[in-house]
């Protein structure tokens, strides 16, 4: 890798007795092209390893959503929620994530896996655009170089390579995109939901977090990828990142962060990672603010921050105990 990193890992770590996994994919689609609008398909799954191996699917969710134009056009959801379609007509970025907690309120609160997938997509939206370029490229169609903030994180900082090759050449500098390895560990195909193939200009995102109490800490183990299929069909990695947290097991407080920068874009972005350890000492089900508030500029990762507040679901996830299908 350009930037020093060990690239993409293989398969997912054993489910562990008495702990929880969550696995969570959005797929974006392009059935009309690259500027026409974007078939998004999510799922996500919560299991419980009971203390004899047995596998119990505590929660899960299905999501089927458009978006044309920036704009949310048609939302279905399982488990179904009224008051979601509420968020037809809403711009899937700026200011989705408030919507979400006007409309599915009890889901925000519940941690729900359907909650996790409607939180995902702006982020999802924003890497998106990398396999929209490619295939306008690719048709020979002019390609538009979006305008970067910057300051807004480690890789984009005023001063880093990113933004001098941009303020340069006037083109985002390429990324470095390995093959793809499969995170379904050969001797545990039940440890994913099912997940969908990509077609051709499509990209997906897909997280884990595994939790698991110790008795004197909470351990958690978590990751994302984002992924797209090449002009040969290979699936090839964009960005990749793990953690580990500890967390104290009355308060749920973060003790200890561990990050791991897997896949990223640029030279200075692995250096990100320890920001992360700012968040010691926060309670975990906060932080999808916490982070908000105190990950952002340019020592952070964005990548990262997203990652992080994924994990404000653990408390919740520990106490998963229903039944379910598997979606």
């Amino acid at each position: 890798m350009h930037n020093g990193l060990g690239g993409p890992r293989a398969g997912s770590p054993p489910r562990l007795p008495g702990a929880v996994r969550r696995t969570t994919s959005l797929d974006l689609h392009r059935p009309d092209g690259p500027d026409g609008p974007l078939a998004i398909h999510g799922r996500a799954r919560d299991v419980r390893t009971g203390a004899d191996g047995a596998f119990s699917v505590v929660d899960h969710a299905l999501l089927a959503l458009t978006v044309q134009d920036g704009t949310v056009t048609a939302l279905r959801c399982h488990p179904a929620r009224p008051s979601a379609q509420r968020l037809v007509g809403r711009a899937a970025l700026v200011g989705w994530r408030s919507a979400l907690w006007r409309e599915v309120r009890e889901d925000v609160a519940t941690g729900s896996a359907l909650h996790l997938l409607l939180d995902d997509l702006p982020g999802a939206m924003v890497v998106g655009g990398f396999t929209r370029r490619r295939a306008l490229a690719a048709a020979g169609e002019p390609v538009p170089q979006p305008g970067r903030r910057l300051d807004v994180c480690m890789g984009w900082a005023v001063d880093s390579q990113a933004a001098r090759v941009l303020a340069a050449s006037g083109s985002l500098p390429p990324p470095v995109t390995p093959e793809a390895p499969d995170l379904v560990a050969a001797d545990d195909p039940r440890g994913w939901h099912t997940l969908g193939a990509l077609g051709p200009w499509g990209m997906s995102r897909r997280r884990r977090v595994d939790a698991r109490d110790e008795g004197d800490h909470v351990q958690v183990d978590a990751m994302f990828r984002d992924s797209f299929l090449d002009v040969a069909g290979q699936e090839r990695v964009l960005h990749e990142y793990g953690v580990r947290v500890t967390l104290d097991p009355h308060e749920h407080r973060v003790h200890t962060v561990e990050a791991d920068p897997r896949v990223l874009p640029h030279l200075e972005c692995p250096a990100a990672g320890a920001s992360a350890a700012r968040l010691v000492g926060m309670p975990c089900a906060d932080l999808r603010d916490l982070v908000s508030l105190t990950l952002f500029g340019p020592s952070t990762c964005t990548h990262l921050n997203d990652l992080m507040r994924s994990l404000a679901d653990v408390p919740a996830l520990l106490g998963r105990t229903g039944g379910g299908s598997t979606p």
